[in-house]
């Protein structure tokens, strides 16, 4: 009787994910030619940057102007192309069918940031913007005995999450994220996140970027 009253069933089939916080985490192929190309790029702006250190969340290293987006360059092309790629792949799963053709258009600014020994980036958010994002150029040789070197952290914004946080769970309220080159990374622009300090040789390396999403006119399907 008690099995009949109380039988099994498959938990993901009652499950709401509400609420949900998209990441996106995708690893470019074919990119170690194109990471070259960027890093001397960026090296070049930093190396001609007479108005000195940017400020926008970095604790000591250097960031560019936020017109990268707009630099006459082929590399600046395609890094412009795959953020428009992870964007819109985004939207098309996360956007509600309203029985008409949607289309999207975006607007992107982007920064570069060279990390050197112990520069990190303080908690912050990116306001004013839908998405925001990060791409990978050079990781740099942070010492190995140090953990966290250099790494991304998401916080959950969530304000009691915590309370009922389990250890190695989906429950955990931090994420960390490595910076691999050739990864981009997408997430609302809202998400609290920073940069652990960079200890190591060498630099870190990566482009941050906004995206605002405007929606066109709806047109019949």
């Amino acid at each position: 009787m008690s099995e009949e009253m109380v039988p099994d069933f498959d938990i993901n089939k009652s499950v709401r994910l509400i609420f949900a916080t998209p990441l996106v985490v995708h690893d470019w192929p074919n990119s170690e030619q194109f990471n070259q190309d960027l890093e001397k790029l960026v090296r070049h702006s930093e190396d001609n940057d007479k108005d000195g250190y940017g400020t926008r969340s970095n604790a000591g290293g250097w960031q560019s102007p936020g017109n990268l987006i707009t630099w006459k360059d082929p590399v600046v092309d395609i890094f412009r192309q795959r953020i428009e790629k992870l964007v819109t792949n985004l939207l098309q799963e996360t956007a509600r069918d309203t029985g008409k053709n949607r289309s999207f258009r975006l607007m992107i600014d982007a920064w570069a940031n060279i990390n050197r020994d112990r520069d990190y980036n303080v908690v912050h958010t990116h306001p004013n913007c839908m998405y925001s994002g990060v791409y990978y150029v050079h990781q740099g040789e942070p010492e190995k005995a140090i953990p966290y070197s250099g790494l991304l952290e998401i916080l959950d914004p969530r304000e009691a999450a915590n309370y009922v946080q389990i250890r190695h769970s989906v429950f955990d309220a931090r994420e960390f994220v490595e910076n691999i080159p050739g990864r981009m990374l997408l997430w609302p622009s809202w998400l609290k996140h920073w940069v652990h300090p960079y200890q190591g040789k060498g630099e870190r390396i990566s482009v941050a970027f906004n995206v605002n999403v405007i929606e066109e006119n709806e047109q019949p399907a």
